[in-house]
């Protein structure tokens, strides 16, 4: 009789899964001091045309290598591609301009630990668009990780629980909605469409739909400082953080690359200190790790965790 066991992993392929799903969570980590930096001497909108511009240029550079060393250029763009890009570009756009303006309220350890709550607008996007199902657990994990925010925001004062959307919080968690929906878009059309060719073409019409809503700057006048700050940010996430996100789901499942992407916000937390000297208030130390723990509950596989014996 067949054996209904889930296929294991080896020992071998965990350790470069787990190895690169840390290096991408270092990626991340790296990515938000920049990030900070960039927003707060200049423009937060001229932020993220650096940012997708530079995503770009190194993203369709890693393209036309790979295309290179298979002896093929040809990259298959159809109406397909097309729209499904121009979606993708829209939230792309969107979730950097929101995470661009929440960082300038939030410190960067706590901007991270709101981004991973797109792990809770997945599963729910997927439950009303996708039709997925979705466990038990995973409410249980959603409500731990609301109270989570909850204790996160601190005193909510006069405003109540609709504190909860002010400020940097707000536009944190709009990030995050917006992140999620690229995972959501990409499930739908994955078998349609060359996600290479789409991934460097998202990045492109994010950085072009820019232009219709922003006045045009002068490259000159802005300041080097964020060229510079936001160039980093766009090499250590965008690019070399998510090159190690894709090598690590080559040898494990999604479920263990984000359990290891959800380090970002303890190594940011110490990178931030050391480098800037930033400490989050006890309350929101206490509310980032309620929140940590709610979105680990459905990444977590019910009983025993095979090792392959």
């Amino acid at each position: 009789m067949p054996s209904s066991r889930i296929p294991t992993t080896s020992s071998a392929d965990l350790r470069l899964g787990l190895g690169w799903g840390l290096s991408s969570a270092v990626g991340g980590a790296l990515m938000v001091i920049p990030w900070k930096l960039a927003n707060e001497v200049g423009d937060p909108a001229n932020s993220v045309l650096l940012l997708l511009g530079v995503a770009a240029i190194g993203n369709s550079s890693l393209v036309l290598a790979q295309r290179l060393s298979s002896g093929t250029t040809r990259l298959r763009i159809g109406r397909t591609e097309l729209l499904v890009a121009a979606l993708l570009a829209i939230f792309t756009l969107l979730g950097n301009l929101a995470s661009a303006h929440a960082i300038q309220d939030l410190s960067p350890a706590l901007l991270n630990v709101l981004l991973r709550a797109d792990v809770i607008f997945v599963a729910i996007f997927g439950w009303l668009l996708l039709g997925e199902r979705v466990e038990k657990r995973f409410w249980l994990g959603a409500m731990i990780a609301t109270v989570g925010l909850v204790v996160l925001q601190g005193p909510l004062g006069d405003a109540g629980l609709l504190g909860l959307f002010d400020g940097g919080t707000g536009l944190a968690v709009a990030a995050a909605a917006c992140f999620s929906s690229l995972a959501i878009v990409t499930r739908r059309y994955i078998h349609r469409i060359d996600p290479v060719a789409v991934n460097a073409l998202r990045l492109w019409l994010a950085a072009a739909l820019w232009f219709p809503f922003n006045s045009v700057p002068r490259f000159s006048e802005i300041p080097t400082e964020q060229i510079l700050y936001a160039s980093m940010a766009a090499i250590a996430g965008p690019f070399l953080g998510r090159i190690a996100l894709m090598l690590s789901a080559r040898h494990v499942e999604a479920r263990v690359t984000t359990l290891a992407n959800l380090t970002t916000p303890v190594l940011t937390l110490i990178l931030a200190f050391l480098l800037l000297s930033d400490w989050p208030e006890p309350y929101e130390l206490t509310g980032g790790a309620i929140m940590i723990a709610g979105i680990s509950i459905p990444l977590l596989r019910r009983g025993r965790v095979q090792s392959g014996d």
